[in-house]
Order: C-alpha cells, then structure tokens, then sequence
C-alpha cells in the first residue's frame, strides 16, 4: 500500500515492481481518490496536444477481488500475501478498491504489523443484520437437524451424502462468499453465513487475547453467543491457524 510520508511517495514491493526504475511519472487526479500515474516520456512526445488514457473500468475485477475477500480465511487476506495471489489487473482493481475505500484493512491490534482486507459493504450490512437466535449465550441447545440458516445463521450436516447435497442446493451462495462450510474432526460438517461468522471471529480471538487458554462454555459467555456457535467458529479458526485446541472444548490462541 502506498503512503506519503514526509511528501516522499512510499511503494509496496508489489507497486515498485510495477513502475520501471529511474523513470519519471506525473500523478494526475482522475476521480474521487483515484489518481493516474502516468509516465513522463508520453507527456513529453505529445506536447502541447492532448493527452487521453484509457483507464479501464475494472468492473468484473473488482467483482473478482470482493468475492475472494469475502470467501478468504484470515491468513489469505493478509496484506501481501493476498495480493500475490491475485493476477494484474486484480492488483490493480484491488487498489483501486482501496483507494475508494470500498475495502479496508483491518488490524485486530495496533501492534500487528500488517493487517487482513475487509469488504466495506460488509461492515454496514452486519449493523443492519437481523440477530440470529444463536446471538445469545442462553440460547436453548437443540438437535442438529433443527438449526436452520433462517433462525440459527447456520447448518450442521452429518453424512458425506447430506453433505454432498448441501453443497450442490447452496452452491451459489457459497460461490459469492456469502455462505461458508467446513468438515470437523468430529464427523460434522458445518455451513454458516459468512456475515454472523465475520461479526464473532475478532470478538472471540480478542476474547483469548485477554485470557488464554479458555473453555468452550467460557468463550461463548465472553462473547455472549451460544456454545453451538461459538464451536462452529472456533473450528473455522483452528482451520485458519489461529487457535488450537488443548484439549476437549478448550481452546488457546496461537500467538
């Protein structure tokens, strides 16, 4: 990410690599936090006549990258490692994302030294969200084919088969981002609205930050959800590397 420190323009490894070393550029505004770097040598030869750039609209790349950030786990979005996975013009998309401020960088503590991408759309939607009965600590347990999307935020699946069937009814919707699934150690396999996992998975590292290790039952009153959805995101974690788990129900943050 660039910064102007000092009226010195500082360039991520990635941004440097894209402009040719020693060549002089102009930066021109083009829109609302959007500026056009422009090499000098093109200005030069056209003197006195207009300049045109094509900028192209980047519409489906910003697509692209909004879908990869809502669907990535926490170590994927981080700043750098995510950008090596997208291709040149999702780069480019990408800071132009940013630079309108449609995606942001998230640090869970000042004292990380990079952050992880986040949707801005996403942090609106969330406050508007309608809470899911599994938003309460005294939420009331149930059997696992009684917790719905509609009424819990999540599905919890036993049998390859179910599975299978699942994934095929709500390929879509996990195709866009907005639902993800993962398979437990212990046999289940989980589907959960990316936007009620995204709301808890800070809330409960933060939790562990400020005592480690801790109970399943104690995590889920810190943060006040239900047990039930407290273990569906704490897998998604130990998925991602955050967090293991010591024993049955007790979980450590992996500092």
């Amino acid at each position: 990410m660039a910064k102007v420190i000092k009226k010195n323009l500082v360039l991520s490894d990635e941004e440097a690599a894209l402009l040719e070393e020693g060549k002089e550029f102009d930066i021109i505004p083009n829109d609302k936090g959007i500026f056009l770097v422009i090499d000098k040598t093109i200005i030069g030869k056209k003197e006195g006549k207009q300049v045109c750039v094509q900028v192209p609209a980047l519409d489906d790349e910003k697509q692209q990258v909004i879908g990869l950030i809502r669907k990535g786990s926490l170590s994927e979005l981080v700043e750098g490692k995510f950008e090596a996975t997208l291709n040149e013009k999702q780069k480019k998309a990408l800071l132009e994302l940013v630079a309108t401020q449609s995606v942001y960088v998230f640090k869970l503590n000042e004292s990380y030294k990079k952050g992880v991408y986040r949707v801005k759309e996403d942090e609106a939607k969330e406050s508007n969200r309608e809470k899911k009965e599994s938003e309460d600590f005294n939420a009331p347990e149930k059997e696992y084919k009684d917790y719905t999307l509609e009424g819990d935020g999540f599905l919890i699946i036993r049998g390859k088969d179910v599975a299978a069937n699942a994934s095929y009814s709500y390929h879509k919707q996990i195709k866009e981002g907005l639902l993800r699934g993962i398979k437990s150690f212990d046999g289940n396999y989980y589907l959960i609205e990316n936007a009620l996992l995204g709301a808890y998975i800070n809330k409960i590292i933060s939790a562990l930050m400020q005592k480690n290790p801790q109970t399943l039952e104690e995590l889920a009153r810190a943060v006040n959800i239900s047990k039930r959805l407290t273990k569906i995101i704490c897998e998604f974690l130990k998925e991602e590397g955050e967090l293991m788990e010591k024993k049955k129900e007790t979980y450590a943050y992996i500092k």
